[in-house]
């Protein structure tokens, strides 16, 4: 009987010491859907970084090298290109810069969905914002389709530069438009990413030094306005391969050390 009873108390503290384990990660896993925990994650980190030698004028570095990255799934397929583990814990490090990936919800909420990155990084987090649309959210067909879409992502972006730049003062890179394969390109279509494209630079003239556009279409898109066959997934799929993304990396470095040298 007292072997019996020795032994389940073994049996018990076995169980005990596998759930430990469990219990602990189910209470400290935090993700950017939790506004808190996530903030917090991050606060502690620049923290951290603030106490690092060289002062607080080493942290303010630092901090001005985190980049808050806001997408769907063409950049994610980006963070993929720089070994992402898709966890959005987990940046990823780009030339000395450290990246964040935040998915955005679909037009009409995409804008919404990018507030709250947006409050977070002006509250304390720091960093700059990069924002873009997908290439879903741009519409060809006929004419009247045409310029009701562009009018649309026309005012994302407004709301997108007086959230980022008019009211918080934070550096913001925007994404211009990514061609579609030819196959899903009509001539509409190349004429309302090109009006966005035109919009995108004037909003960059008119916010010189706080607006920096990434052209994501004049490195990728033929002359006729589709997205080249080399940097295509494949003639049905515009999503941007491992050759484009390596072209759009090196334009985005430039930018970076320009933001960051300002």
């Amino acid at each position: 009987m007292e072997r019996e009873g020795v032994r389940k108390i073994v049996i018990l503290l076995l169980a005990l010491c596998l759930a430990l384990p469990l219990f602990w990660a189910g209470c400290g896993k935090s993700e950017w859907s939790s506004e808190a925990g996530k903030t917090e994650n991050h606060s502690q980190e620049e923290t951290r970084t603030s106490e690092s030698p060289g002062g607080s004028g080493n942290a303010l570095a630092t901090r001005s090298k985190i980049v808050h990255m806001c997408g769907r799934s063409v950049l994610a397929g980006w963070f993929e290109h720089w070994g992402w583990d898709w966890d959005p814990d987990h940046p990823v490090y780009l030339s000395g810069f450290r990246l964040y990936y935040h998915e955005l919800q679909t037009p009409p909420y995409i804008v919404d969905s990018a507030l709250p990155v947006i409050k977070r990084v002006s509250d304390g987090v720091g960093g700059i914002i990069f924002f873009k649309l997908c290439f879903d959210d741009f519409e060809g067909g006929d004419e009247y389709s045409a310029r009701e879409n562009l009018r649309r992502n026309q005012a994302y972006i407004q709301s997108v530069v007086r959230a980022v730049v008019d009211e918080r003062g934070l550096p913001l890179i925007l994404g211009n438009a990514l061609p579609k394969v030819q196959g899903y390109t009509d001539q509409w279509l190349v004429w309302n990413q090109r009006e966005y494209n035109r919009f995108l630079t004037e909003m960059e003239r008119n916010h010189k030094g706080k607006v920096r556009v990434l052209d994501i279409y004049g490195a990728l898109a033929t002359p006729g306005g589709w997205l080249r066959a080399e940097y295509a997934t494949n003639a049905e799929d515009s999503h941007a391969n491992g050759a484009a993304y390596t072209q759009l990396d090196r334009l985005l470095e430039g930018i970076l050390s320009d933001i960051v040298s300002i």
